[in-house]
């Protein structure tokens, strides 16, 4: 429709000039077969005759140079209607099209992008589909990250823009953090970023100014849901960037503030007689030492501590997996207050019963038939401590493993069945299996 409603505009602009050439060009042909019909000899001076030469020979010229023109004009209207279909990318084999992006940096993409529509065109769904797809694996967070599908191209470059900026592997601790936050059942795996996320940093160089994890972290944050043993959300776990403080949790309040790279506690204590302290002889400038004021308070939720007990972490990454298994109490809660037919994630079957005298009970079958044997862990709460001990049980046919002592640990001397229950009871496995305190 465009190209019809281009052509007639362009033919109406010609037309009148055309129509006017054709009548002149019929006058002057019938004033030449005029003047061959007469005596030239007795009426026409050679001034005449010299003069209408002269004249025929300027036009003659002026003919030649319209032809050409119109005749240029044509060709090239034909090479541009026949040119896109013939060097159209469309039909380029996807291999080598995929090699050139996944080759180039970001630069020599957005310099793709600029060019001819066809080229952006045949680029668009191999950085979507491909490029995309491949940064996130090479920077640790495949499985934990992805992307909205509906991003438009140009937040797919921003998402591709974070995601490699970080290096191979520069996403490691969010991925890490995301992982504990998925065992705590504040997140289900893989979190979505979408277009709204990827304004978090307005440009390249607020991103920049941050060491890298607390950047990274701002814009998937959003995406742990923090709760309370009784299901009650209590915030999420992200970070805010505000009047040049770094702020925590969904609330944004002062008193959830953490300082980077603080000053250490007692930072002349011996450590050890060959080593400076380890948070700073190890610390990582993208992942810096933190210190926060941030609390977990039971049967209140997050609150400031004191000063007095402000605490150092060893890197920002470790202050927010600490304020996850701070509250991992609600995972055993959640366990227990599930639907009594729902099996626990990887268990093949449930049983659930409750006696006369109170005691409810619920056992889990850790193994399935494809287990050389069986295994099951059993959830007791007693009624005389008002609901607040559960008791665990393992039961195991695994036969124990070859040269471990009986006096050893479980986790070692039936290592398959400790492999399953850590699946089972996520952030309180090391509670259960290693002796950690709660």
């Amino acid at each position: 429709m465009a190209a019809t409603q281009m052509g007639a505009a362009i033919g109406g602009q010609l037309l009148p000039q055309v129509e006017g050439y054709r009548l002149k060009q019929a006058q002057v042909n019938s004033c030449i077969d005029q003047l061959l019909q007469m005596d030239t000899a007795a009426s026409i001076t050679p001034l005449m005759v010299d003069k209408v030469s002269r004249q025929l020979a300027a036009v003659s010229d002026l003919l030649a140079e319209l032809t050409d023109t119109i005749n240029s004009t044509i060709a090239l209207t034909r090479h541009g209607r026949t040119q896109p279909r013939r060097l159209h990318l469309s039909n380029i084999p996807a291999g080598p099209m995929s090699n050139i992006t996944e080759l180039s940096d970001l630069t020599t993409l957005t310099s793709f992008k600029s060019t001819a529509r066809p080229i952006r065109n045949a680029l668009r769904p191999i950085i979507r589909r491909i490029r995309l797809p491949k940064a996130i694996e090479c920077a640790g967070v495949g499985g934990v990250v992805q992307f909205d599908d509906q991003l438009s191209h140009g937040d797919v470059m921003k998402a591709m823009w974070l995601v490699e900026e970080g290096g191979e592997g520069g996403w490691g601790e969010v991925a890490d953090t995301l992982r504990v936050g998925d065992q705590c059942g504040y997140c289900q795996l893989p979190v979505t970023v979408s277009a709204a996320d990827l304004q978090t940093h307005a440009t390249k160089a607020d991103f920049l100014s941050l060491p890298r994890f607390c950047a990274q972290w701002m814009v998937v944050g959003r995406r742990v849901a923090l709760r309370r043993p009784n299901g009650q959300q209590d915030g999420r776990l992200q970070l805010f960037y505000h009047n040049n403080e770094i702020r925590i949790i969904l609330r944004n309040e002062p008193g959830f503030v953490i300082t980077l790279t603080p000053p250490l506690p007692l930072p002349n204590r011996p450590v050890h007689p060959f080593s400076q302290h380890p948070f700073a002889h190890h610390a990582k400038p993208h992942d810096p030492p933190v210190r926060s004021r941030i609390g977990w308070q039971d049967g209140v939720g997050w609150v400031t501590v004191g000063a007095k007990n402000a605490a150092v972490y060893a890197s920002a990454s470790s202050q927010l997996k600490g304020l996850l298994l701070s509250v991992r109490d609600g995972h055993l809660d959640r366990i227990m207050t599930q639907s009594p037919h729902t099996p626990l994630n990887g268990c093949s079957d449930v049983m659930t019963w409750e006696a006369a005298n109170g005691r409810c009970g619920q056992s889990h079958v850790l193994t399935t038939s494809d287990d050389p044997f069986i295994a099951w862990i059993f959830f007791s709460i007693q009624p005389d401590n008002n609901n607040q001990d559960v008791h665990i049980f393992i039961t195991t046919f695994e036969a124990p493993a070859a040269g471990v002592p009986q006096n050893a640990p479980f986790a070692q001397r039936f290592p398959l069945t400790a492999a399953k229950v850590r699946r089972v009871l996520g952030p309180i496995a090391a509670i259960v299996l290693d002796g950690q305190a709660p």
